[in-house]
């Protein structure tokens, strides 16, 4: 077996610019590289956290369109040290929450909508203290909130 080691995730969006100003503004990423294709025109935008590890890279290209909504459970995962601080910033930057704050044992989590509809889902705490469910106990998960039925 492979000593895999998760590197960063990329997300195909509508409009660039529009896609880094969301996460270089409410994140705190930075561009650390900007790669034009061509023979199909493919653009990306590596971006990067605050430890300089290369964690998003956005891409657009007419190849490449921006996927539809469906109904899974898929969000991109994002730590902050503050989910209600974020959620307010998310909000006066005129954002959608898709989940107001809500804590499950030592984690907060918030939930948004990025410009192009990908649910980010946002953590405070510290998620590897989280503890099994007791045996025979079910608790309440965020997902109907989010995903309701048509």
């Amino acid at each position: 077996m492979a000593d895999a080691r998760f590197m960063n995730f990329k997300l195909v969006v509508s409009d660039l610019d529009r896609s880094l100003a969301f996460y270089t503004g409410l994140f705190g990423l930075k561009e650390a590289v900007r790669l034009e294709f061509a023979d199909p025109d493919v653009d990306e935008i590596v971006l990067e956290d605050a430890s300089g590890a290369r964690a998003l890279v956005l891409l657009h290209g007419d190849v490449m369109p921006v996927p539809s909504a469906v109904p899974g459970w898929a969000p991109v995962v994002v730590q902050v040290d503050d989910v209600h601080a974020v959620a307010a910033e998310i909000r006066a930057a005129g954002h959608e929450l898709a989940l107001e704050p809500l804590g499950f044992g030592p984690v907060s989590i918030v939930m948004a909508v990025d410009p192009d509809g990908y649910l980010i889902e946002i953590i405070s705490g510290d998620a590897n203290t989280l503890e099994s469910t007791p045996a025979g106990q079910r608790v309440p998960h965020p997902v109907p909130h989010i995903h309701r039925p048509t």
